[in-house]
């Protein structure tokens, strides 16, 4: 599966200093719980899924979400989180089968 680990981060284009706001994310995964059969072979398909997810707002730790195999295929999360300058926005996240991917987006604070 290549496209794994990839996503989709929305803010708003702007964003009022000090106003909290919400942060939209989509992560292409197939998230298994290990308790699915194969239909063609009857042999369990291994657990595969996100277990963490943390927000950097300029390198600085925001918050950190702990996930679990009972979440669905290509999982939405969402925060809402509040900023005092402008900067990147970093989302790191890793799955249980030692993938780690992070993605990045600008904040407008204004």
């Amino acid at each position: 599966m290549a496209s794994v680990g990839r996503a989709i981060v929305r803010v708003p284009r702007k964003i009022s200093k000090g106003q909290a706001f919400k942060v939209q994310m989509v992560i292409t995964h197939p998230m298994e719980t290990g308790l699915r059969k194969d239909k063609k072979t009857g042999k369990l398909i291994p657990a595969h899924y996100i277990t963490h997810i943390d927000f950097y707002l300029n390198d600085q730790l925001v918050t950190k979400i702990y996930s679990s195999p009972g979440i669905s295929k290509n999982p939405y999360f969402a925060i809402k989180m509040k900023a005092d300058q402008s900067g990147t926005l970093k989302v790191v996240y890793a799955d249980n089968k030692g993938g780690k991917w992070e993605k990045s987006v600008k904040l407008n604070v204004a």
